[in-house]
């Protein structure tokens, strides 16, 4: 990355990535991953596991807070079920990446240009919190039979960039050894 990817917080992580080269007549980035649709939108489900999670605290009858107890679990289990389907089905495998405000360093199957603009697609594992965004490619170096790439965010939209922040601090926050 440039000298000015030091002032960014950056993390190790894994991840699924995919790459496309970004069209400026086809703007909408999710529409470059179809296949990833069901794995982005299933992301949807650890919101509401949040919301049933926080409503769970506020009911006093036992009864009750165990059924909705019983039926957060079987969302869960379905939730990770469909994602594990559809990981199996994609032939995605995750990889370590390097991950910051900035960018991505990962590795992808194909070669691009240094300077071409792609579509990607980074899915996180286990969380499974998706980036759908463009990048610009900083560097690319043929490791083996892929590529080792160094990606820098194209006006990645705000939304997207608080979701990364919350990731990250969030494995930060795991990785960091008890006290």
């Amino acid at each position: 990355m440039n000298d000015d990817a030091q002032q960014y917080f950056r993390i190790d992580d894994t991840a699924y990535m995919a790459a496309a080269p970004y069209l400026a007549d086809r703007p909408a980035i999710a529409d470059y991953f179809p296949h990833l649709h069901q794995i982005a939108v299933l992301k949807e489900f650890e919101t509401v596991d949040a919301q049933l999670l926080e409503f769970l605290d506020r009911v006093k009858d036992a009864a009750t807070r165990k059924m909705l107890s019983l039926f957060n679990e079987k969302l869960d289990l379905m939730s990770r079920y469909l994602h594990i389907h559809d990981i199996h089905e994609q032939q995605l495998d995750a990889q370590p990446i390097n991950i910051g405000e900035n960018g991505v360093k990962g590795r992808l199957s194909q070669s691009f240009a240094l300077g071409q603009e792609l579509a990607i697609a980074i899915i996180f594992t286990p969380s499974y919190v998706s980036l759908f965004c463009r990048a610009k490619v900083v560097e690319s170096l043929q490791d083996g039979d892929g590529y080792s790439v160094d990606l820098e965010f194209v006006d990645l939209p705000e939304t997207q960039r608080q979701a990364l922040t919350r990731h990250m601090f969030k494995v930060q926050a795991h990785n960091r050894p008890n006290r």
